[in-house]
């Protein structure tokens, strides 16, 4: 009989507990269900995104092969302008590659401006910053700023690093400055010896 008293004692206790606090218990399972539903929303608008990137990327390199070159460069400007962690760059290398922009001032601030996407990670970040170097070179821009440029990629332990030795060694070689030149294939030589 008490384990009856005891049971009816916890289920009132119970009862009089959710209808004090149903408001606040419909509130949060209001907002729990909102919750859900903005995540799901989020990750299928992400995803659609994604498609739509690609599907721009393809139809630029239709375009190109039908000769409408016009139509694929709005195309691949397109596809840089939204910051994606992979298409960006590759529409950029696409322009690039097929010299379908003239203006290099064009070409490095769509460089800065994939520089500056936060999903791409560190090393391909680093190969994006020597692709931009190679590319300052064939401008012949000044030294500084490809040392700038590349600088922060020697200094560290990127897989790159080698790579932007020898392309600023490769450079200093090209303008007869055997001296410089010198100096990062030591230093090169010193980081194949660690």
């Amino acid at each position: 009989m008490t384990e009856e008293i005891l049971n009816n004692s916890f289920q009132n206790k119970i009862s009089n507990f959710i209808k004090k606090k149903l408001k606040y218990l419909i509130t949060i399972a209001f907002f729990l269900i909102l919750i859900l539903f903005g995540y799901f929303f989020y990750k299928d608008v992400k995803k659609k995104n994604e498609i739509q990137v690609s599907a721009d990327y393809t139809q630029a390199s239709i375009q190109f092969n039908q000769k409408k070159i016009d139509e694929a460069k709005i195309l691949l400007e397109n596809v840089i302008n939204k910051n994606h962690r992979f298409y960006s760059a590759l529409a950029l290398y696409f322009i690039i590659d097929n010299n379908l922009e003239k203006d290099s001032f064009k070409i490095i601030n769509f460089f800065d401006q994939i520089l500056t996407i936060k999903t791409i990670d560190k090393e391909n970040l680093n190969l994006i910053k020597i692709k931009k170097a190679i590319f300052l070179l064939k401008l012949e821009k000044n030294e500084d700023e490809i040392i700038k440029i590349l600088n922060p990629i020697i200094n560290s332990d990127s897989v790159w690093s080698d790579m932007a030795i020898k392309l600023i060694s490769d450079y200093f070689l090209s303008k007869n400055q055997k001296t410089k030149s010198n100096e990062y294939l030591e230093l090169l030589n010193n980081k194949i010896k660690k």
